[in-house]
């Protein structure tokens, strides 16, 4: 029979060999599984006292410009922000209130301790020795930044510019704003903060990949593409009458023209005059299946690849197309359509390179103090989405999807030389920052041109004008994962 002491031992025995198990699990856990969340935390202290008593890397353009800096004080070395209209993009880091933005996202590389470099990494942790620190080159392009921010003209909203080939971003810009550098400030911090943190309009929101608007008629490419992809045939007459309804089970619902149209399109028509209707009837006749799929190829209802958040866009409150009405509006960018700026972009960089999707990305390369690369960042095409359409003898129809429709900025590989089109005007080179230039219409048209920059505009034109007609304002934010309420304007 075991004794009361020797079974007092056994059980505490057992019971310190389980608390030692549950420790060294603990432990391994921390270490080696969750490592890489634990020091990319926005909260983790380190990755600000690591930059209290030496200044933190420096963020800087594709062109070497400064954007952020470390700037020696009393008590050490301060953050110092110098352009409002990167604030999204950037971030801030704060010893109060943690880190965001490019901060966050490469705030390891930022303290001289780069994924690419363990040596580092091991020194710095395990024996002192920091190496200092290098920087963080982004892909942002602050010339194109500053057009895009006048362009913008202070209007709630956002523009965003990447190069179609690799997917960089070259500007990115989001009204409204703030001032980073008083988040930063410790006499300024918390009222600036507190403001942030209840302002009706958001400034925080990066709203280039973060903000939710129903895209309007840039979506029609989708619906094009999609089309010609299944054997549509682009030089097939539709009739369009304002206002269209396909059968009388449509109610008193009715798709609308905003020139109040009359007469044959083709799909170059349909372009170059953004006609709803017509856009309406390709999408009933492809149907709601082979749309749904082809959104779902560009990346509709998914979450970007990007190095900072992103918001998932919607193609429908359930996401599929489950009755005929919704299929129309949804053909040519409205319906339940929710997407973001950058999710455009993409289509649009797509089209513009032979049908590959590239992956969005805003930091370029990873330096180290002495201006050697440890990391190139280049994450390399998503996929391809829609065939190359390259030879034009097979692919009329693509072709005219490109040139008619819209004209992109970077030509197929195999496109070295520049041709007219029907209006004697030759195509922009390739490699320029501009991703899209919108169809010119011939100068003989009453019509002119109009460029979207976050607000609903349509045409109307008479025998003796045209003019831009557009709502007042601009495109509100719409809170990620739900519709707009009634009246929420689309940025196309």
């Amino acid at each position: 029979m075991t004794s009361p002491i020797s079974a007092n031992i056994r059980t505490l025995t057992l019971t310190l060999a389980l608390a030692f198990l549950v420790t060294s699990i603990g432990a391994a856990y921390w270490t080696v599984l969750a490592s890489d969340q634990l020091a990319n935390d926005p909260f983790n202290p380190r990755l600000i006292a690591a930059t209290n008593d030496r200044p933190r890397g420096a963020i800087v353009d594709r062109n070497g410009a400064p954007i952020a800096t470390s700037e020696k004080t009393d008590s050490g070395f301060a953050r110092s922000y110098k352009d409002r209209t990167l604030a999204q993009v950037v971030g801030y880091a704060s010893a109060r209130f943690g880190l965001s933005g490019i901060e966050a996202a490469y705030a390891d590389s930022l303290i001289g301790q780069d994924p690419a470099d363990p040596v580092s990494i091991w020194k710095a942790r395990y024996l002192g020795d920091r190496a200092p620190a290098g920087q963080v080159v982004l892909g942002i392009d602050l010339k194109i930044q500053k057009a895009a921010a006048a362009a913008l003209g202070g209007r709630k909203g956002a523009i965003v510019a990447l190069d179609p080939r690799t997917g960089a971003i070259l500007a990115s810009v989001s009204v409204p704003a703030y001032d980073a550098n008083q988040v930063v400030d410790p006499s300024k911090q918390d009222a600036a903060f507190d403001q942030l943190s209840h302002d009706p309009n958001h400034a925080l929101l990066n709203r280039a990949a973060q903000g939710l608007y129903p895209p309007g008629s840039i979506f029609k490419v989708v619906t094009g593409a999609a089309a010609l992809e299944n054997g549509f045939d682009p030089t097939k007459k539709l009739r369009v009458d304002d206002p269209y309804q396909a059968d009388k089970s449509w109610g008193d619902y009715f798709v609308r023209s905003a020139s109040h149209a009359h007469g044959l399109f083709d799909m170059s028509d349909g372009f170059r005059l953004s006609e709803n209707i017509y856009f309406a009837q390709v999408g009933l006749q492809i149907g709601g299946a082979k749309l749904t799929d082809y959104a779902k190829r560009f990346g509709i209802g998914s979450t970007p690849n990007l190095d900072l958040p992103a918001a998932k866009g919607q193609l429908s409150d359930s996401g599929s197309i489950d009755r005929p009405t919704l299929l129309a509006d949804t053909s040519y960018g409205q319906g339940e359509l929710l997407v973001s700026p950058l999710q455009m972009a993409l289509i649009y960089a797509t089209i513009a390179n032979g049908g590959v999707m590239p992956t969005a990305h805003y930091a370029t390369e990873v330096r180290d103090a002495e201006g050697h690369v440890v990391r190139q960042i280049a994450p390399g095409p998503q996929g391809q989405v829609i065939s190359p359409g390259e030879d034009p003898d097979h692919d009329v129809g693509r072709r005219r999807l490109r040139t008619w429709g819209l004209r992109v900025r970077g030509q197929d590989p195999r496109s070295r030389r520049r041709r007219k089109n029907r209006h004697g005007r030759k195509p922009p080179r390739r490699g320029s920052a501009r991703l899209v230039r919108w169809f010119r219409p011939s100068p003989k048209s009453n019509r002119g041109r109009c460029r979207n920059r976050g607000e609903h505009r349509g045409w109307r034109s008479d025998s003796s004008s045209s003019q831009c007609r557009g709502h007042a304002g601009s495109a509100r934010q719409i809170t990620p994962g739900t519709a707009p309420a009634s009246g929420g304007r689309p940025f196309g």
